[in-house]
């Protein structure tokens, strides 16, 4: 009877060390989630800062526009008129645009020789901020024919000042949309494990640890994703999957170092749900490969990797969701392939 109790003794402190490792392993995704987080908030911030700030400035300047404007003498069906047309571009503006960079400079490059003829400063910047409101050559035309020549430029000034406010508007609702949308993914990335199992949609997590970790996607990663969007919610622990991805994906781009392609597969195959995650890095050598999924084995540099991710990846797939996780590698393509069962039980 003694000797079962010690084992039952020993079994629980292992329990106990494997899941103080769990923890450890959870924090140190959460410290390269906070530091990847910080650095993707920063952006959108300062942007809307930036906008922020340029936007009382062009206030003031619209301001003064429209008293020059009122000083020409226009009546109110200039007024009726010049509204309309302001509505009608943000409308057209509005609609997805699918110009090619060359297109753009081409169409500026038409507005800026229109404005140069009519005798108005800062053409550059007026065709560009004209050029993301959809105005042509043909709008130009029909705005001049419907006011005197010494009117134009400074009624064209009052639609530059309107279009640049909307523009900065604009970007300030973009950047605040982009810090709401970074903040709802970590929400759903780490709050999902607290909740017990339910359904979820396993591309969700995926994109979110992509958003994550993008902070690292350097110039030259690419990432594909071939999804197979037919495929049925699951139930499962949403975090802990997402644990999972987080450390396939991080070490793929810790393998690719720099430049190549992550390629993202997902798949029905019989009574499973397949996740295939592809690297282009420099490969796993053939005699570790099967060591890869013990506890604490790292190839990474001291301080760069617990040794325990793809460990703990191994438990939450096949421990915790009775499915499978295997890799197959050869220099220039290592593949991680998922599964999980489509059904429980």
């Amino acid at each position: 009877g003694n000797a079962v109790f010690v084992f039952g003794a020993n079994i629980t402190e292992q329990k106990q060390v494997e899941w103080a490792l769990q923890q450890t392993e959870k924090m140190a995704s959460l410290g390269k989630l906070s530091a990847g987080l910080a650095h993707e908030l920063n952006n959108p911030a300062a942007a809307a800062g930036r906008a922020s700030d340029q936007l009382s400035g062009t206030l003031d300047a619209l301001q003064s526009a429209i008293i020059e404007l009122t000083k020409c003498n226009i009546d109110h069906k200039f007024w009726l008129l010049f509204s309309n047309r302001v509505n009608e571009f943000r409308r057209r503006s509005a609609q997805p645009q699918n110009f090619s960079p060359l297109e753009i400079s081409d169409r500026e490059e038409e507005l800026q020789h229109w404005l140069e003829i009519h005798g108005i400063q800062n053409t550059s910047e007026i065709a560009s901020t004209m050029v993301k409101f959809c105005i042509e050559q043909e709008d130009l035309d029909q705005i001049s024919s419907s006011i005197s020549a010494d009117t134009l430029p400074v009624a064209i000034k009052w639609l530059y000042r309107v279009f640049s406010a909307y523009e900065l508007t604009g970007n300030i609702v973009n950047s605040t949309q982009n810090i709401s949308n970074l903040i709802n993914v970590v929400k759903s990335y780490s709050h999902m494990g607290s909740a017990p199992e339910k359904y979820v949609d396993i591309h969700t997590g995926i994109d979110d640890t992509i958003t994550i970790l993008t902070h690292k996607l350097k110039e030259g990663i690419e990432i594909i994703r071939q999804y197979d969007h037919t495929l049925p919610q699951i139930q499962v622990q949403g975090s802990e999957l997402n644990q999972v991805w987080t450390s396939i994906i991080d070490n793929a781009i810790f393998a690719i170092n720099g430049g190549g392609k992550i390629d993202i597969k997902t798949f029905r195959q019989k009574k499973w749900l397949v996740v295939q995650i592809k690297d282009t890095g420099s490969g796993i050598p053939q005699n570790i490969q099967s060591k890869i999924f013990d506890p604490f084995f790292t190839t990474k540099a001291p301080g760069e990797g617990t040794g325990m991710g793809l460990n703990i990846s191994h438990n939450i797939i096949v421990q915790k969701h009775n499915g499978k996780i295997s890799v197959n590698s050869v220099p220039g393509e290592t593949c991680f392939e998922i599964k999980l069962p489509l059904k429980k039980g």
